[in-house]
């Protein structure tokens, strides 16, 4: 989430129109992320949340809207996306696609007070997504895939993004991308592919909503474990903590059987997803600084960290962090 496009009083009033709602009562610009311009918004007596889809084509904003309304209709905790007037899952506003969701109540996990059992419950939730996904009736290729991350050290070869600490990380990234592109082949399926501390809202000790489904495609399971456990397990510094990390496969195999395959395939993917989240976010320090209050920084080095923790650790050492034994 962020906020590239200042919309105007009379642009959010269009974008709600499409919807079949009032003029906006009152709007909260929601600035954390890089993908989406988003608001919240409040008309017709209720809580909303709008998203232009930035950068993206109506297709791929139409995936987001198809996969979480099958996950509304199979009860997954995502939010609900709200039809178009004219009974499309979205709208064109200004020639870019616009969502809109009802309201998802909770509140947001910081970063120092997950624990085990946050990461259980959070484990759970992402082995229920896995199973009942395995219904979703459509395919994307993952967008952030092998390909894509090449195209990003491309462009970063040059300078390393101005940043002499990126620079000397470019033979590391680049290496594991060599390796990213022989990634061995596991079971398949609706993944989410962000599941990160700030894309859970809670109630108490519940998960109430998984959020953001921009990034979710087809692809395999263990590369979302990989995120999951990287993003819920790991320190700053890259440190995976034990018992958060078996808290989180034993939340996910309460849900679902994790296959031997998945299992033999974590540490590839878990490597590749640190290389794509530490490359995506030194590109994004090259896009002009929108400023804290409509897109903050994100520091590339907790990935790099990560990626070199994994690496340290080996399949051996993975599979004893996260609890899976020895084969």
């Amino acid at each position: 989430m962020a906020v590239y496009t200042v919309l105007s009083p009379a642009e959010l009033a269009e974008a709600l129109a499409a919807f079949g709602l009032p003029p906006p009562e009152r709007v909260v610009p929601e600035p954390k992320g890089y993908v989406n311009t988003n608001h919240h918004v409040w008309a017709g007596g209720r809580r909303w949340f709008l998203r232009l889809a930035e950068g993206r084509t109506e297709a791929e904003a139409l995936h987001e809207a198809e996969v979480s309304r099958f996950l509304c209709e199979a009860r997954y905790p995502a939010p609900r996306p709200v039809p178009a007037a004219d009974g499309r899952p979205l709208a064109v506003v200004g020639g870019r696609p616009v969502l809109l969701f009802a309201f998802a109540p909770g509140e947001e996990l910081a970063e120092a007070a997950v624990g085990p059992a946050a990461c259980r419950r959070v484990g759970e939730q992402l082995g229920r997504l896995h199973e009942v996904g395995q219904a979703f009736p459509r395919e994307r290729p993952n967008p952030f895939g092998p390909a894509r991350v090449a195209a990003w050290l491309e462009a970063l070869r040059a300078d390393g993004g101005g940043d002499p600490e990126a620079l000397a990380a470019l033979p590391l990234l680049e290496e594991e991308l060599a390796l990213a592109r022989s990634l061995p082949g596991a079971p398949r399926g609706l993944v989410h592919g962000d599941l990160f501390v700030d894309n859970v809202l809670w109630i108490g000790a519940r998960v109430s909503f998984v959020l953001d489904w921009e990034m979710s495609c087809t692809e395999a399971l263990a590369y979302d474990l990989g995120v999951a456990l990287s993003a819920w397990c790991a320190s700053a510094a890259g440190a995976f903590d034990p018992a958060r990390a078996a808290a989180l496969v034993a939340g996910y195999r309460a849900a679902r059987r994790l296959e031997p395959e998945t299992a033999a395939a974590l540490l590839p993917f878990a490597r590749f997803a640190a290389l794509r989240f530490a490359t995506s976010r030194l590109v994004a320090l090259r896009a002009p600084d929108l400023g804290r209050a409509r897109m903050p920084r994100k520091d590339w080095r907790p990935w790099r960290d990560r990626l070199l923790a994994l690496r340290a650790l080996g399949d051996a050492g993975l599979r004893g962090v996260a609890g899976l034994g020895g084969g």
